[in-house]
This record gives structure tokens, C-alpha cells and sequence, in this order.
């Protein structure tokens, strides 16, 4: 049963500016270690796939019914490559005790991109208590 819906959409040119501001700090703010290495060399490739996480992670926490704050944090939800190449979601820390209280067992989730924008959707699956 479908417990939690999370959209979010991203211009690709706001994480291409906090990128080229604060550098590594935002990454290791926002990003696992593990997100950081699969990242594309090139500034305009990273900040792609940094904008594709970014709309993941809002999405995950629309679908917790949370937010970024106290119960999910940026690096509470690692976004994954599946050896097909789809995304999907780990949740760590607060973020995993947010989805069990829910009832969420497993998040689904897609991320698409077009031209400057990257989008993201999120569907938390689990039973109810």
C-alpha cells in the first residue's frame, strides 16, 4: 500500500551555484561519501547528478510527510544505483526510524532530467498499523 507521495523539481543551475560557492562543504553537508564517488568528473555533469539527488532527497522527505529537519537529515537518505541503473533509496539514522514509525517499508523512486531541470518522485510503500 502506497503510505507517502514526494515530488520535488530543481533548476540544475541552483546546485551548479552552491556548488561552485561552497564546494565540498555543501557536498559533505548534503551527500554520503558513497553519493560524492559516483559523481560525473566534469563541473556541468556533477552538478546534473547532484541536482538529480537533491530532487530525490526533497522528494523522500514529501513522502516521510516530514521535510529536511529533525526527523530525516540530508544524509539520512543515500540515493543509490541499482545495477540497472535505476535509482534507489537507503534511508540511515533518523531518517529509517521516521519510515518504520510510518509503516514505510520501501520507497520507490525515479529522477528524470531535462535541459536545466532535474525532477524527482518518491512513493513510500509499507502497511499501516
Amino acid at each position: 500500500m502506497a503510505l507517502g507521495l514526494g515530488i520535488d523539481v530543481i533548476e540544475v543551475s541552483r546546485i551548479e551555484a552552491v556548488i561552485s560557492r561552497h564546494g565540498a562543504a555543501f557536498l559533505s553537508h548534503v551527500f554520503r561519501e558513497s553519493e560524492q564517488q559516483l559523481a560525473p568528473g566534469t563541473a556541468r555533469g556533477a552538478a546534473v547528478y547532484y541536482a538529480g539527488r537533491w530532487a530525490a532527497k526533497e522528494a523522500v522527505v514529501k513522502a516521510l510527510g516530514t521535510g529536511i529537519g529533525a526527523d530525516c537529515a540530508w544524509r539520512d537518505i543515500e540515493v543509490l544505483r541499482m545495477p540497472s541503473g535505476a535509482p534507489a533509496v537507503e534511508l540511515h539514522g533518523r531518517g529509517s526510524g521516521t519510515a518504520r514509525g510510518l509503516g514505510i517499508e520501501l520507497i520507490h523512486l525515479s529522477i528524470s532530467h531535462e535541459k536545466n531541470l532535474a525532477c524527482a518522485t518518491a512513493v513510500g510503500e509499507g502497511v499501516r498499523s
